[in-house]
């Protein structure tokens, strides 16, 4: 998961430290869901380019808003934000410019009226991605101090802008040591948000999570027993077995199959619960956008080229597939969709509304945690909603609450819990059914 790269300069101040707690409650004794998650990832970058705004969040089909990204000093380890406006300053409707103190505005804000609005709805802010995991980045996690840096600013970062947990994105670690590195800053993570959780009086436990990849490359490394233990929830980045770096177009989502390849969920999903990790705490990553190939004769051909996208060339965004003049192949034995246009000879690798159905039921029957979404701008309105129709097959929802009460924040308006805007009082469980 990336964050494109004419958004690379968009950069925050560091984040100075003001937490650093040990012990702590016990989140093994409180539930983290009663029902099944529905996690869509929310760029901050996504307001300028296609003008996706918090308000354009449908969550009602959601459980968990995952907020991306935020970078870090790669020596240091402290974590910051990573753009600023978008983040913190932008103004929305109902935000005045004459408000007195020092307030809180832009993406983060809403998101927090979104969540008094949605008592189960959580949010969390990821942190890294694949642009802030190139070039050693992430080489800090090896260091106790470093980590201990990351951990007091991420928290400090939660507290002020009001958020229910930190996500960890490392695309990949490349070591044993590396991987040693990211279980215990997950470890360290977990007990130091317990100990906030404690320090608040607040029962209700703070979410920690991490997007791991599939194959090889993005596994070989975790120390999956020990992640398993410290987080609340395992992202598993079901997607992208396929792309320009391919021998021939495929699927890049597929569940069975992947002869070609080498890659599908199931076979990735057996490796990680064979290796420690826990069923129930696996959300399966889903795509809200498509890979494209040209120059192809078809499914699994060899190919030149990917072509125009969306805002990114040879990636289309889900709401704007199938393209138009091509015709759309499901595959229900391996769980896979394409479209294919013979007169452009272009083929796009993408998810339609019956293969991810199909996922959902998927998820249901392995006993997952739920589904994961990359990332919500990319989606559909209406009947053809991809996120829309998995939180359908997966019918009763968590419905855990979330936090609103913010204290130790720099911020007024979070302090005061943002008084002035609606806010729902109970927590009503989201109803969709299977």
């Amino acid at each position: 998961m990336r964050r494109p790269p004419r958004f690379d300069n968009i950069t925050g101040p560091h984040c100075n430290p003001r937490y650093h707690y040990h012990g702590g409650l016990n989140p093994s004794s409180v539930s983290i869901a009663n029902g099944k998650v529905s996690m869509g990832y929310f760029t901050n970058w996504g307001i300028y380019e296609p003008n996706f705004q918090p308000q354009d969040i449908i969550a009602s089909t959601l459980t968990h808003i995952i907020y991306a990204f935020s970078d870090f000093n790669a020596t240091s380890g402290a974590v910051m934000l990573t753009g600023t406006y978008a983040d913190q300053e932008k103004r929305y409707p109902m935000d005045t410019m004459d408000e007195p103190g020092n307030n809180l505005y832009g993406e983060m804000k809403q998101l927090y009226l979104l969540k008094r609005s949605n008592r189960s709805l959580k949010t969390l802010l990821s942190v890294g991605g694949w642009t802030y995991s190139q070039d050693g980045h992430f080489n800090f996690i090896t260091d106790p101090e470093a980590r201990t840096t990351f951990i007091a600013t991420a928290i400090t970062l939660l507290e002020d802008n009001g958020f229910d947990g930190i996500d960890i994105d490392f695309e990949y670690p490349a070591s044993a040591e590396q991987g040693n590195g990211l279980a215990s800053l997950l470890s360290e993570l977990r007990s130091a948000l317990d100990a906030h959780a404690t320090y608040k009086g607040d029962m209700t436990p703070y979410l920690v999570t991490a997007a791991v990849g599939a194959g090889p490359e993005g596994y070989d490394y975790l120390d999956i027993p020990r992640m398993n233990s410290a987080l609340s929830f395992i992202n598993l980045m079901a997607y992208g077995y396929a792309g320009p770096w391919s021998d021939v177009s495929d699927d890049q989502a597929n569940v069975y199959g992947g002869t070609v390849s080498g890659f599908s969920t199931d076979k990735t999903l057996t490796h990680y619960l064979e290796h420690g990790a826990s069923p129930s705490k696996i959300s399966m990553g889903v795509p809200l956008y498509g890979r494209a190939f040209t120059n192809t004769t078809g499914i699994r051909q060899p190919f030149n080229g990917t072509g125009p996208g969306s805002f990114e060339e040879g990636v289309w965004d889900y709401r704007d597939l199938p393209r138009p003049g091509s015709t759309v192949t499901e595959d229900r034995y391996n769980i896979s969709s394409y479209c294919y246009d013979g007169s452009t000879h272009t083929l796009v690798s993408y998810d339609t509304p019956s293969i991810v159905a199909k996922k959902a039921a998927y998820m249901k029957k392995k006993g997952l945690a739920g589904a994961m979404f990359w990332d919500l701008s990319d989606d559909k309105t209406g009947p053809d909603s991809l996120v829309a129709t998995v939180t359908k097959g997966l019918g009763r929802l968590d419905s855990t609450r979330n936090h609103l009460r913010y204290p130790g924040s720099k911020w007024d308006n979070m302090r005061n819990e943002m008084r002035g805007f609606p806010v729902n009082t109970t927590a009503p469980m989201p109803t969709p059914t299977a």
